[in-house]
């Protein structure tokens, strides 16, 4: 995994002189997008195409004399094929009557589009605009709506013939990737504890059921800047970039640590509120109390991968605290004491790591004392 760069084809020996030198990140030209990408969407003629913003993938606004569109260009590893599934399964929510940001399709039928660039190739959706975030005070009204239409999606997805080619998530190499990139901000010790935790939650989440309706096609990602509102006061699901064949209590889980987060004082309350929403529409998934620290903790291990991987690319372009690795590597641990079956798991790997250590040590004390034709048999002491 030494080779591994978000945003950036492998090369295999990026030291040596190429053609071009390689590059993590680019900036697409907005006239070549304009009229060679974006006139194969089915819109009205497009007047311009203009960069707005960088992040895990660039946005360009598209617009038209009637209304915008946004343009958005992923980056390496992310394949035309999981763009492709994002977009159908989106379609399809859509046309189930939930409420979604909708992509827009091309004049051929499909959705995603491509471009090469000097990092690799670049997959690109178009979707319409979104309705403006949710206010900054939120109400139970608004959390009840949240978990009816989250419960809504979960619903559309089971009943669905298709999965549309979106992946499962493979927890160890899921953790592996988190682990991976989060590290490289890490002192020893600390990336330590990362790996320690990371090998613990592993087999605790390959226990869980991998079938639905526990387990199925998620967002993966609701955060509260995911969840949009109409004029009208209709809650909207935006942003499908993680889409993803998880546990349902791990949607959930993004939720009350997005609440959290932004809510830290209200956030009991608007739990409860979000999940008589859920609740009403759809049963809860199994044994969610007891399962909902540990998801917690997955999603506070990919939240700091995903932010690390990209960090590279984000710098200059969106505020970043200074402590930003410090504060989630904290509320890690937080998470991890507050979950009573991952943290006695580490328990208990501790012992037997202290127990090894002890072993050695006694081994090593007979290697030095015994005589020495003896003690060079045991090699490995």
């Amino acid at each position: 995994m030494e080779n591994m760069r978000y945003g950036l084809v492998d090369h295999k020996n990026p030291s040596s002189d190429g053609s071009a030198f390689p590059v993590q990140s680019s900036v697409l030209d907005e006239e070549a997008l304009l009229l060679r990408v974006v006139k194969d969407y089915c819109i009205p003629t497009p007047d311009s195409c203009r960069f707005l913003t960088r992040g895990d993938a660039d946005i360009y606004r598209v617009e038209t004399a009637t209304t915008n569109f946004y343009l958005k260009v992923y980056r390496p590893p992310q394949s035309l094929e999981l763009a492709e599934a994002e977009a159908s399964f989106v379609s399809a929510l859509s046309a189930s009557g939930i409420p979604v940001v909708k992509p827009v399709p091309r004049i051929d039928g499909r959705f995603a589009f491509q471009v090469s660039a000097p990092e690799g190739t670049r997959p690109m959706l178009l979707f319409e605009e979104a309705p403006p975030p949710l206010p900054s005070q939120l109400d139970e009204a608004l959390l009840t709506q949240i978990g009816e239409k989250v419960a809504l999606v979960h619903i559309a997805a089971d009943g669905f013939s298709t999965d549309f080619g979106v992946p499962a998530m493979e927890s160890d190499v899921f953790l592996k990737e988190q682990v991976y990139y989060t590290s490289r901000f890490l002192s020893k010790q600390e990336s330590a504890y990362l790996c320690d935790v990371s090998k613990n939650l592993g087999p605790i989440l390959k226990k869980l059921p991998h079938t639905t309706p526990d387990f199925g096609l998620c967002h993966a990602d609701l955060v509260i800047s995911n969840l949009r509102l109409t004029t009208d006061g209709t809650i909207t699901l935006f942003d499908f970039g993680n889409v993803l064949k998880t546990w349902r209590a791990f949607e959930l889980a993004v939720i009350y640590w997005s609440l959290g987060n932004r809510y830290r004082d209200c956030r009991d309350h608007f739990w409860k509120a979000f999940l008589q929403g859920y609740e009403s529409v759809r049963p809860l998934p199994e044994a969610l109390a007891e399962r909902l620290a540990v998801m917690l903790v997955l999603r506070q291990i990919g939240f700091l991968g995903g932010n690390c991987a990209t960090l590279p690319l984000r710098l200059g372009a969106e505020p970043f605290e200074s402590n930003f690795i410090e504060k989630g590597m904290k509320q890690l641990k937080k998470l991890v004491e507050e979950s009573r079956v991952l943290n006695q798991e580490l328990i208990t790997a501790d012992k037997s790591m202290q127990r090894t250590r002890k072993t050695r040590s006694v081994l090593r004390r007979v290697c030095e004392t015994s005589d020495p034709s003896v003690s060079s048999g045991i090699g490995a002491c």
